[in-house]
């Protein structure tokens, strides 16, 4: 467990995103295990959600039943709210979804939280496996998956809709707090259409955050979920008093990222691999252009990134995504922007 290092509280709820990550050498049991780590020392940390990502086929993610990690991480932490960041809609008949999810809440009560994104978590062929057909892969199908989410949740859906004579159980009358997430204009309007809280992934599409923010606030409807627009963004953090250490347990991410922007679906890598890597000076561009509008570096310039969003975004809550290569590279980080904004 962590040691709490500041008794204040922080200024804004801080919540954490996970992806499960395999470390090198190591197996998927581990990959779960420092995720449950992760969590224990969030909630030790104050941190208010733990979310996990859906991903498919990628061999260092270890995060690919989102509903499944989630008991386990539920069961293993007591006060800190558990969810998905997010389970890609698209990939799974709603009605399974609210099963699910249902089942999470007849478990945990309202620990959980239910973050629903469109994109598919994978490539073309996986996304085929996952729906067993074509149907879906376009965005067209989103809204009506959405509405006959919720329908299945808290009833009332149209009589001409053809599933309106099927109850969820659990999942009728169990709904957990639902987030829509986006990285684009369309999730924005979406959210604000459906009167739902938004989750910007700011960590891996940084440059159209506050264009989407504004878009989401501009077009918000108030709903019965909710009737002021409420916000969060995700940021990538990787922190540490070395700033040697800090390019150690920042450089696999980015080399395991460059390889599948390469078409790849590349194996952990080790922090020794990446630090005996020659990367080009177009790499070296471009990693420094991703990381510009992120929290990578000293608690100094944690401290100063993340004041710079805050004030930019004007978001409600903020959620960590450390791409740190090592559990406790990962702890660290939280520790840092815990203490970085404690009032």
């Amino acid at each position: 467990m962590v040691e709490v290092k500041v008794s204040t509280e922080p200024r804004i709820p801080l919540n954490v995103l996970d992806l499960a990550n395999r470390p090198h050498d190591g197996t998927n049991a581990d990959a779960v295990a420092g995720t449950i780590r992760l969590a224990q020392a969030a909630e030790e940390l104050g941190y208010q959600r733990f979310w996990v990502a859906e991903h498919h086929g990628m061999p260092a993610i270890a995060s690919s039943a989102p509903a499944v990690l989630i008991g386990g991480i539920a069961a293993a932490t007591s006060r800190i709210r558990v969810g998905s960041g997010g389970v890609m809609l698209p990939n799974h008949a709603p009605l399974v979804v609210a099963e699910q999810f249902g089942t999470l809440r007849a478990l945990y009560g309202d620990r959980i939280d239910l973050g629903i994104g469109r994109a598919p978590g994978t490539d073309g062929a996986t996304a085929m496996a996952l729906r067993r057909s074509a149907e879906g892969l376009g965005v067209e199908d989103f809204p009506q998956q959405l509405l006959d989410l919720f329908g299945f949740f808290y009833g009332g859906m149209s009589d001409a809709n053809p599933l309106h004579t099927i109850t969820a159980v659990p999942g009728l009358g169990d709904a957990p707090q639902i987030w829509l997430l986006g990285s684009s204009g369309y999730s924005a309007q979406v959210a604000a259409a459906l009167g739902l809280p938004f989750a910007f992934a700011h960590h891996f599409a940084g440059e159209n955050t506050e264009a989407a923010l504004d878009l989401y606030r501009s077009r918000f409807e108030p709903s019965d979920i909710l009737t002021e627009p409420h916000s969060m963004i995700a940021v990538n953090v990787i922190s540490d008093d070395d700033p040697e250490r800090v390019r150690a347990l920042s450089l696999p991410g980015q080399l395991s990222f460059l390889r599948m922007r390469q078409g790849a679906k590349p194996q952990p890598v080790s922090i020794e691999e990446a630090l005996a890597y020659d990367f080009s000076p177009l790499e070296e561009e471009f990693i420094a252009s991703r990381n510009a509008r992120q929290a990578v570096g000293t608690p100094d310039e944690v401290k100063t990134r993340l004041e710079s969003l805050l004030a930019s975004t004007r978001v409600d809550e903020l959620m960590v995504s450390s791409g740190a290569a090592t559990v406790e590279g990962r702890i660290r980080s939280l520790e840092v922007v815990r203490e970085a904004l404690a009032v």
